[in-house]
């Protein structure tokens, strides 16, 4: 046996895919890639070997410390103890994520993405002053050693997503490709507290936000639950102009698209019929095909169908009525919304609320539970009302991003750096739909789970990373979700 100049006790506390090298006194931890070549034999035939690439340094290793990242100073104040359970269980549920980014970013740049998306997803919008140190008290610098994410290298990521869009767009071109071909399209407001950034304006929320807007919109893939692509627009632009901006960068071909009256335009629609093409939009009230299907309006009672889906029943009647081309106007009455909405209209009678009365009542009795879409669907009534109900999916998504990633304001000036941010939250997005995904028959959400895992950590034990504060209530969980929690880790 050949002797190392290495010893083993060292050798065992590298983390995984290094190599370990001597350097005077010191060990250290280098990045390790294999690569398998032909090597021709003496009698003219070949065999595969496996040859050993060393990359760049990603730390160095003593036994009274164990690992230390070069993000980490080998001083008395090294991080000895690591936020490891949510980082762990989301890396493990979220890793085609990361081999999507693969596919196309490639190496240093997939993971350095996926990393930032992955301490977006478990910390919420990370200032880029705030993202190193995040990541170094995680136990992402474990599983991803060697990441730079100090403000000037996050800042040149946000650029470089932002001005090099020709491999974004084929991310998300192919997200896009490989979708159920079912999706909404909405807008999204963030606040700008910069005064001089490239894309804000004083929008149709400026007397709630007090501060200039922008406007992200996104593309969402309801039946997967995943969003898409995403872009900021000027805060200024309506849904009718930042459609265009979207199929100037991508093509959907049979897709069904879900909206909400905010695109019902004939630029848009026009957009949403292209490439074999359906959409689905609520009418507006006061056009003249609003005004003829709603004077027209009459329920056949016996047209009608149940709708039970996410804990909400009810029976639906419909009616329909033909439009122009394969244009498709279809009413329903929501039977439960319809209760609530006069039972709501009764209640404020009784509180002497001004504009309501019991003739008014009357008269407001057409509008309970009724829902009045155009569609160019050539499916069932129902089909087309239990798709138009899972755009719901979006609006979910976004309260994720305005409440849990917490991204509802943003400090920032620079158009592409802005871009490259939205890009990162889109990734943590799609790490938040493969949670819920692993999460769908475990009665679990993705936050009870992530608040558990959280206390979970991991402690250098004379050179050993360890786990500590596994309570019972945590081990019980980890247990029901097959979540591993041996003793050492490297």
């Amino acid at each position: 046996m050949g002797q190392y100049s290495v010893p083993k006790e060292i050798r065992d506390l590298r983390p995984p895919g290094t190599m370990v090298k001597k350097q005077g006194n010191k060990y250290y931890a280098y990045q390790r890639s294999s690569t398998k070549v032909k090597v021709a034999q003496e009698d003219g035939t070949y065999k595969w070997k496996t040859l050993d690439k060393m990359g760049p340094c990603l730390g160095s290793i003593t036994l009274e410390n164990g690992f230390i990242p070069n993000a980490v100073s080998e001083s008395e104040e090294a991080i000895t103890v690591l936020d490891y359970g949510n980082y762990a269980f989301s890396k493990i549920h979220s890793s085609e994520v990361f081999q999507e980014l693969d596919l196309l970013f490639r190496g240093k740049m997939a993971i350095k993405i996926y990393v930032a998306a992955l301490i977006t997803f478990n910390e919420g919008f990370t200032y880029m002053t705030d993202m190193s140190r995040k990541y170094s008290e995680s136990a992402a610098c474990m599983f991803y050693p060697g990441v730079s994410l100090g403000y000037e290298s996050l800042a040149n990521l946000y650029e470089y997503l932002g001005r090099h869009g020709k491999v974004v767009d084929q991310f998300e071109q192919r997200a896009i490709n490989t979708s159920s071909h079912v999706v909404g399209i909405d807008g999204h407001v963030i606040a700008c507290a910069s005064e001089k950034n490239d894309l804000s304006e004083f929008g149709y929320k400026h007397s709630k936000l007090n501060a200039p807007q922008m406007n992200w919109i996104c593309v969402h893939d309801l039946v997967k639950d995943k969003p898409l692509a995403s872009q900021f627009i000027n805060g200024s632009m309506p849904d009718k102009s930042s459609l265009k901006q979207l199929f100037n960068r991508f093509v959907f071909a049979n897709t069904h698209f879900y909206v909400d009256r905010g695109f019902n335009t004939d630029d848009d629609k026009r957009l949403m019929s292209l490439e074999g093409s359906t959409y689905t939009v609520p009418m507006i009230s006061g056009r003249n095909d609003y005004s003829d299907v709603y004077g027209k309006l009459k329920f056949d009672k016996r047209r009608w169908f149940i709708y039970d889906k996410n804990g909400y029943s009810s029976i639906i009647y419909y009616s329909e009525y033909p439009g122009e081309g394969k244009v498709r106007y279809i009413a329903f009455k929501d039977t439960t919304r319809e209760s609530a909405e006069r039972k709501m209209y009764c209640e404020k009678i009784k509180r002497g609320i001004k504009g309501y009365t019991e003739a008014g009542l009357n008269a407001a009795e057409k509008d309970f539970g009724l829902f009045l879409l155009e569609t160019t669907e050539q499916s069932m009534a129902e089909e087309v009302f239990n798709g138009y109900k899972s755009r719901w999916g979006i609006e979910t998504y976004y309260n994720y991003v305005d409440n849990v990633i917490d991204f509802n304001a943003l400090y920032q000036q620079d158009y592409c750096k802005t871009q490259g941010i939205g890009f990162i939250v889109q990734i943590a997005g799609c790490i938040f739909s493969e949670m819920k995904k692993s999460l769908i028959n475990q009665n679990e959400t993705v936050r009870y789970v992530m608040d558990e895992f959280r206390g979970i950590k991991s402690v250098n034990e004379k050179g050993r990373w360890t786990l500590h504060n596994i309570t019972k209530s945590r081990r019980s969980l980890a247990e029901k979700l097959q979540f591993q929690t041996g003793k050492v880790l490297w």
